[in-house]
């Protein structure tokens, strides 16, 4: 069941916040959006880009992945025309859609996918995804 403390904070949220705010959102809902900057953040749930920055709706443009990875430039192959992938999607679209100026990487501390990396512990999980996503990161050579 969803946690009845979530559904009072949204509730909170359209009767404070989104009253408050009606205007802004609904001119972001008719002209778009235009931010100038975006974040690249982990997806840790402790850190979080908007709350850190203190930025109002439609200031930033986010994109959270594990340990807030950038992978190497990688288009489709004729042997891989599947491959796809949502960081670099996002950075595409902020860049050439949406025209942002500035791009912040923003790193933190005590990181879960960072520390399983340079620990050599074992996988985060038992399927492929995570460790291969971690292995952007391995020193090359």
């Amino acid at each position: 069941m969803f946690p009845e403390r979530l559904t009072k904070g949204y509730r909170a949220f359209l009767e404070g916040r989104f009253a408050v705010e009606r205007g802004r959102y609904q001119s972001l809902a008719d002209s778009g959006q235009s931010p100038s900057i975006m974040v690249i953040g982990c997806v840790d749930s402790r850190v979080s880009p908007e709350v850190i920055f203190d930025a109002a709706p439609g200031e930033l443009l986010v994109a959270r992945n594990v340990a807030n990875l950038v992978p190497r430039y990688e288009p489709p192959s004729e042997e891989d025309p599947s491959h796809q992938h949502g960081t670099s999607a996002a950075l595409e679209f902020a860049v050439r859609a949406l025209k942002v100026r500035h791009i912040v990487v923003l790193g933190h501390a005590f990181c879960g996918g960072i520390r399983a990396f340079v620990s050599d512990a074992g996988p985060l999980s038992s399927s492929d995804f995570i460790g291969r996503w971690m292995s952007q990161i391995a020193p090359a050579g």
